[in-house]
C-alpha cells in the first residue's frame, strides 16, 4: 500500500489551498475537488441519488403530514411506533446480506467469476426469505406470550407490521443488489418514492371508503403497499439481471458470504438502535400522541441526512476500489471531497431548519410545533455526522468492517443508557439529547479509528487543525 501522507498534502498536490484567500479560497479548493476523477464520479452519482431522494422527501414528508392530519395525533403515534419495528426489523432480518451484495457483486464482475455471481445473488435472496419469515413466525409468538403486557392498541398493528417484515426485508435486498450493478434509480426509486406513495393512497382510500384510518388500517395499507413495491422492483431487476450478466451454474461459497455479512449486520443493527431507541422507549414512557409529536420532529429532521446519503452511497465502492489499488493518496482526497461536499450543504439546512422548522412542524397540525425543540436538537446529531464524513463506509468497504461493528455497539448501549436515563426526567427533549449526544460521538470514534487504521483524516476540519498546529510548532 502506498506510503501514507500527510492529510493536506494531496490538496495542496492539486492546487487546492483553502488557507489563503477566504470564502473565495474555499470555494476553488471545492471547484478544484470537482475535478478530480474520483470525486467527479462520487458527484454525478450523488445528483442522481439526491434527485431520487428529494423527490422520495417531497412524497414521503407530504404523506407523513397527510397521514397525521387524517389520523390525529394517538393514531399516527401507533402507526409511527409499529412502522420503527417494521424498520428496524426489515434491515436487521437480511443478515447483512443487503450489505454484502453490494460488497461482492462488483468484485465478482470485475474478476468475471460469474458462476459465482450467480449463486450470491440466489442463495442471498432465499436466505433472506427464510429468515424473514422465520421472523414473522417468532414475533408472532413473542406478541403472544406478551399479550398481558404490550399495550392494547399496539397488539393487532405489531402482528400486521410484522407481515410486513418480508417485504422490507427483500426490498432492503433488493436495493443492494441495484446499488451493486450501478442501477441507481432501480435501487432507490420503489423504496423511497413507489412504497411511501402507496402508503398514503391505501390510508386516502381508507378515509374515501368511509372507514377511519387508524393505525392498524393503515398499517394494513402499508403492507399492501410493501407487497406491490417489492414485487415490482423483483420484476424489473431479474429482468435487468438476465440482460447483463451471462448464464452460469452457480457456484456456492455460503460461510464466506455469512463470515462476511454477519459483521455488516451488527453494524447494521446497532445503527439501527441508535437511529431508534429513542422512538421505542418513548412508546414505553409517554402517549401515542408525544410519539406521534417526536417521529414527526425525526421526519423533519431527517432532511439534513439525504446529503450525506447522496454521496455515501456512490462513494462506497470507490473507497473499496482505491483501497485495493493501495492509492492511499487519491482515497484521502476522495475522503476530504465528500466531507466538504456533504457538511457545507449540510450546515446551509441546520440553519434553514433553525428559522423554519417550527413553521414545518406545523403542517403535521397545530400540536406537533411543541416538537420544534425536539428537532432543534436532533439537528446537532446530524450536523456532527455529516462534518466527521461517511467513516463507516470506509471501514465497511475497506475490510474494518468489526472495528465500525464495535463502534457503533457501544453507541447503541450508550444510546440505551441515556434514554432511560433522560426520557422519565425530560420527556420528549431527553430523548433527543440522549440521541443527539450519542451519534456525536460515534462520529467522533468513528473518525479517530479511521485514522489509526487507514491514516485518512476524515474531519471536515482536519486541514485547519493541522495548518494550526504546524504554525504552533513554527512559533
Amino acid at each position: 500500500m502506498t506510503q501514507a501522507a500527510d492529510p493536506a498534502t494531496p490538496v495542496a498536490q492539486t492546487g487546492d489551498k483553502p488557507e489563503k484567500g477566504g470564502i473565495a479560497a474555499l470555494m476553488t479548493g471545492l471547484v478544484a475537488k470537482m475535478r478530480d476523477g474520483d470525486i467527479a464520479g462520487v458527484l454525478r452519482g450523488a445528483a442522481f441519488v439526491m434527485g431520487i431522494r428529494v423527490l422520495g422527501a417531497i412524497i414521503g414528508l407530504t404523506s407523513q403530514i397527510l397521514l397525521a392530519r387524517w389520523m390525529g395525533a394517538f393514531e399516527y403515534g401507533i402507526f409511527s411506533y409499529v412502522w420503527v419495528w417494521v424498520i428496524v426489523l426489515g434491515i436487521i432480518v437480511p443478515m447483512g446480506f443487503g450489505t454484502s451484495v453490494l460488497r461482492f457483486v462488483p468484485d465478482y464482475r470485475a474478476r468475471e467469476k460469474w458462476r459465482r455471481l450467480a449463486g450470491m445473488l440466489r442463495a442471498s435472496w432465499y436466505v433472506v426469505i427464510a429468515l424473514s419469515f422465520g421472523a414473522v413466525v417468532i414475533g408472532s409468538g413473542l406478541l403472544y406470550a406478551l399479550q398481558g403486557v404490550i399495550s392494547g392498541y399496539f397488539l393487532l398493528p405489531l402482528f400486521f407490521g410484522l407481515l410486513c417484515v418480508p417485504g422490507f426485508a427483500l426490498m432492503d435486498w433488493q436495493e443492494g443488489a441495484a446499488r451493486a450493478f450501478g442501477w441507481v434509480n432501480l435501487a432507490y426509486l420503489p423504496t423511497y418514492v413507489f412504497r411511501p406513495l402507496g402508503i398514503v393512497i391505501a390510508a386516502g382510500g381508507i378515509l374515501l371508503a368511509g372507514l377511519e384510518p387508524t393505525g392498524l388500517n393503515v398499517i394494513c395499507g402499508a403492507l399492501g403497499a410493501t407487497m406491490l413495491a417489492l414485487i415490482l422492483q423483483r420484476i424489473l431487476l431479474m429482468r435487468r439481471v438476465r440482460k447483463n450478466v451471462p448464464t452460469a451454474r452457480p457456484v456456492y461459497h455460503l460461510k464466506h458470504w455469512w463470515l462476511a455479512s454477519v459483521p455488516l449486520v451488527l453494524v447494521e443493527g446497532f445503527y439501527l438502535v441508535l437511529s431508534n431507541t429513542d422512538i421505542v422507549l418513548l412508546g414505553q414512557y409517554v402517549d401515542p400522541d408525544k410519539v406521534g409529536i417526536y417521529f414527526a420532529a425525526t421526519r423533519i429532521a431527517n432532511l439534513m441526512s439525504f446529503i450525506y446519503f447522496a454521496f455515501a452511497a456512490p462513494a462506497a465502492p470507490k473507497f473499496a476500489e482505491l483501497h485495493a489499488s493501495g492509492k492511499h493518496v487519491e482515497l484521502q482526497k476522495l475522503m476530504r471531497g465528500v466531507v466538504h461536499s456533504v457538511f457545507w450543504p449540510t450546515l446551509a439546512a441546520a440553519c434553514g431548519l433553525l428559522v423554519f422548522g417550527g413553521f414545518a412542524l406545523s403542517f403535521f397540525g397545530p400540536e406537533f410545533r411543541e416538537g420544534a425543540p425536539v428537532l432543534w436538537i436532533l439537528m446537532i446529531g446530524f450536523l456532527a455526522h455529516a462534518a466527521f464524513g461517511p467513516t463507516e463506509h470506509v471501514l465497511n468497504m475497506t475490510g474494518h468492517q468489526k472495528a465500525t461493528a464495535w463502534a457503533y455497539g457501544a453507541a447503541a448501549l450508550c444510546n440505551i443508557a441515556l434514554n432511560i436515563l433522560l426520557i422519565p426526567r425530560f420527556g420528549l427533549e431527553g430523548a433527543a439529547i440522549a440521541t443527539s449526544a450519542s451519534v456525536t460521538l460515534t462520529s467522533i470514534g468513528l473518525c479517530i479509528i479511521v485514522k489509526r487504521r487507514l491514516g485518512i483524516s476524515s474531519f471536515v476540519g482536519a486541514g485547519s487543525v493541522a495548518r494550526f498546529i504546524g504554525f504552533q510548532r513554527g512559533v
